[in-house]
């Protein structure tokens, strides 16, 4: 009896040491991530959700993570093509960008910005952390700027899950002995081994040595990294002067003010460092112009735009007329009336700017001839009269009045000084001699007819 009490003060002793066993082991191997409960050596998927209030044409930003207890796997960017997720020879870290101005990123409903897979290497409690460094709208409007952004534009959430790893089956076999023997089997998978990520620097930068833009626009700078198999392809940007212009970090150069600055890209996968010298020029501002002229058929009127700021590094103007049969310009601004009618000429930039501004030109139909029912008059005496007509064409003529002027009145005087056409001006003899009465289109067209007038005495 003593002997069966002794075996079972020994069962339970052995149990409650295996007890105590298994618990320190299960302490000493018990990890949390980002809150989540996981044991050594199981895998634990991140994922970073992320909605926005506008779509982006850029983006760079990091995730930081603890090295020491977590091994990384793989990385992905599902929802963002063309983006870029990769790790570098900086342990506890992985970086992404993206950059498409063509298409630019939608994340204005939420969607899976990226997703990263852990190994747990030992116990402890990590975070895996987001830091945003920039983006840009497709207004190239930042949305986060230097990792500051405002929360009323983006919000992000991780969602954590823990995967355990395979776990040990033991199989037990009773024998039909008087003594129970118990034998474990044991079958375990084991897991596959992990991604690598070995480091290979960045040794050269090439790109273009010089550049221009216009203020209040912007030009990509390419960047070209050797070797082409690069860990870490990843660029810092910066400019000399800010005031001058500016570059994202995605390579996007805006002009700001008049001036030189350098653009620098320089390699965080290496040394590797290219400048490039950024000539900014004055954009026009706006300009003006006459919003209404007028112009004759056959006769041409110039139209002046005028241009701000006056710095502007190129004034020129494309000029075009809305109906070439009505008016025609020059790429001068001269336009030539071809025919009565309306037409719209306008004056836009040539810097880019695309600045516009336009003028409503009136045609009006020129007197194109004169014609006197007498181009020769004799007066016998001094009081002797004689009526003269005068007849414009076409009779579609804009103004059909004519100025009347004798070349000497001391000779013979006129009645009018201004006639309508098909109206008599009357020409008194005043004393002997001879003079001209010339009938002139009041119009502009320059136009004009000439009577003989001779007084006998």
């Amino acid at each position: 009896m003593k002997k069966l009490i002794s075996l079972a003060m020994a069962v339970v002793m052995l149990t409650a040491i295996a007890t105590v066993a298994i618990t320190s082991a299960s302490a000493e191997t018990t990890a949390t991530v980002n809150g989540k409960t996981a044991n050594v050596g199981d895998k634990v998927t991140v994922t970073y959700y992320v909605s926005s209030d506008a779509k982006w044409e850029d983006f760079q930003g990091y995730v930081t993570y603890d090295y020491n207890g977590l091994q990384l796997e793989s990385a992905d960017m599902p929802s963002t093509p063309q983006g870029l997720m990769y790790n570098t020879n900086y342990k506890g870290f992985v970086y992404y960008c993206g950059s498409s101005f063509q298409d630019p990123y939608d994340l204005t409903t939420e969607k899976v910005f990226y997703t990263i897979e852990f190994t747990v290497l030992k116990a402890g409690n990590y975070e895996v952390q987001n830091t945003w460094e920039i983006i840009d709208d497709t207004n190239s409007v930042l949305i986060v700027g230097d990792g500051t952004y405002d929360e009323n534009r983006i919000s992000g959430r991780f969602d954590t899950v823990v995967t355990p790893k395979p776990t040990t089956t033991t199989t037990t076999t009773t024998k039909p002995t008087t003594k129970p023997t118990t034998k474990p089997t044991t079958t375990a998978s084991t897991p596959a081994p992990s991604t690598t990520w070995d480091s290979i620097l960045v040794e050269d930068i090439t790109m273009n040595k010089t550049a221009t833009v216009y203020t209040g626009r912007t030009t990509t700078l390419k960047a070209t990294i050797s070797p082409d198999n690069a860990t870490n392809k990843a660029i810092e940007w910066s400019s000399s002067n800010n005031g001058v212009a500016t570059v994202t970090q995605s390579g996007v150069v805006k002009g700001v003010r008049a001036g030189v600055a350098t653009i620098t890209a320089k390699a965080l996968g290496g040394s590797a460092v290219a400048t490039c010298k950024v000539t900014v020029r004055q954009s026009v501002q706006s300009i003006t112009m006459a919003k209404k002229a007028t112009v004759l058929t056959g006769k041409k009127v110039t139209l002046k735009v005028k241009v701000s700021p006056t710095n502007a590094y190129n004034k020129s103007m494309y000029w075009k007329s809305s109906n070439t049969k009505i008016a025609k310009v020059t790429q001068t601004g001269v336009v030539t009336g071809v025919k009565k009618g309306t037409a719209t000429v306008s004056a836009t930039t040539k810097d880019g700017s695309k600045k516009t501004v336009k003028c409503t030109v009136t045609v009006n139909q020129a007197v194109t001839k004169i014609t006197l029912n007498s181009t020769s008059v004799k007066l016998a005496k001094k009081g002797s009269t004689a009526n003269v007509t005068a007849t414009v064409a076409p009779k579609t003529a804009y103004n059909k009045n004519l100025a009347v002027k004798s070349s000497s009145t001391k000779v013979v005087k006129v009645n009018k000084s201004t006639v309508a056409s098909g109206k008599a001006v009357k020409l008194t003899a005043v004393k002997k001699g001879s003079a001209k009465v010339t009938f002139t289109a009041k119009d502009g067209s320059k136009k004009s007819a000439v009577c003989k007038v001779t007084v006998k005495k």
